[in-house]
């Protein structure tokens, strides 16, 4: 009897073991299959974010522009010279979706805008082939001038028409036309009432009824504000006479072959009857530019001014823009990105009648 309790114990023992044994190793299976399905998961996450990080990616298109300048002036018996990083630009697009897109535009010259490099800033919503109309809100330079030029210095009419400003701004656009208008809040006001307020607008046209040639023409209610003379604006304001006026102009461009043409013209509507004197800011651009040999620019300028300051301090206007300009560049493509440029000005009518040459070479990378 003790033999046979023994045996069936040991048959009880066995069986018990043999049924714990296939337990565990089921539960083992399942916990394998667990953390197989766990770093399944995993791998789709690692996968799901390396697709947004590519798909953000690819919706941000970039832009570098640096520029090296030396210069060498003379005027009025004097001289001067100088070396400076003129331009370092960084701009960013992203796009949301075909119809929505926002734009940064990061900038820095030397001595002129080292404190503010906050350039541009904006949302667009529209403007897309499917969506030509298009809304605009933001920091952003107004449709007032187009500025086309082949050389190293600023065109006269950049230097009277261009303004940034923060705004919202509504068109429509297509292929051959695109109009729009918008408004902002002005930084330059006599009546103190006004400065709290929206109280400045701007429109603008342009044709391009072919690869060739393309024209426009631009309004904006007080040409005081542009970046130029709002520097001086709040004097000029304050002065007795002083009355908002509008400016306006108009530009063609024309493109054969390897030949651009380019003509522009911006002034105030009407003149400014301030310190003892009628004040009529105006400002044209005349050029032809030929591209040759495949790496090869040059071109040719004549524009002129007439009223045109930068400065105004105890009712006397100064640092006069040159009322007649006419010079030369050549341009010489070292690489895709990597252009090489000289270019000579003689200026005409500076302070006190006064002419000038002007003289710079520059070296510019642009991505």
């Amino acid at each position: 009897m003790i033999v046979m309790k023994n045996i069936a114990l040991s048959l009880v023992l066995c069986a018990t073991t043999g049924l714990n044994g296939a337990g565990a190793n089921e539960a083992i299976e399942l916990r394998r299959k667990d953390l197989l399905h766990k770093d399944d998961g995993v791998e789709q996450m690692k996968s799901d974010i390396s697709g947004l990080a590519q798909k953000g990616l690819d919706s941000l298109e970039w832009g570098l522009l640096i520029e090296a300048e030396g210069s060498y002036a003379e005027s009025g018996g004097g001289n001067d010279s100088d070396l400076t990083l003129a331009t370092v630009e960084f701009v960013l697009d992203a796009a949301v979706n075909d119809w929505i897109h926002g734009h940064l535009g990061l900038l820095w010259e030397e001595d002129d805008t080292e404190s503010d490099n906050l350039d541009e800033a904006y949302i667009e919503i529209g403007g897309s082939k499917d969506y030509p109309y298009y809304f605009v809100a933001g920091r952003f330079y107004l449709p007032f001038g187009n500025f086309e030029s082949a050389f190293i210095s600023d065109p006269l009419t950049l230097e009277l028409a261009e303004i940034r400003q923060s705004s919202a701004m509504a068109g429509i656009g297509n292929e051959w036309i695109e109009l729009n208008a918008g408004a902002f809040k002005g930084d330059v006001d006599k009546d103190e009432e006004e400065d709290d307020n929206i109280s400045d607008f701007y429109a603008s046209v342009t044709y391009t009824p072919s690869e060739y040639f393309q024209c426009g023409a631009y309004w904006l209610s007080d040409l005081m504000e542009t970046d130029s003379q709002s520097d001086f604006g709040d004097d000029v304001a304050q002065l007795d006479g002083y009355d908002k006026q509008g400016g306006a102009g108009a530009f063609a461009n024309v493109f054969i072959g390897p030949f651009m043409f380019n003509a522009e013209y911006a002034s105030a509507l009407d003149s400014y009857d301030v310190a003892g004197g009628s004040y009529l800011p105006m400002a044209f651009n005349l050029e032809a530019s030929m591209q040759f040999a495949e790496k090869w620019r040059t071109g040719l300028t004549f524009q002129g001014s007439d009223d045109l300051y930068a400065a105004h301090e105890d009712d006397v206007f100064g640092d006069k823009y040159p009322g007649r300009a006419y010079g030369a560049v050549v341009s010489y493509g070292l690489h895709e990105n990597v252009t090489v440029s000289a270019e000579y000005l003689h200026l005409e009518d500076l302070d006190d009648g006064e002419d000038g040459d002007l003289v710079t070479l520059q070296l510019a990378l642009e991505i």
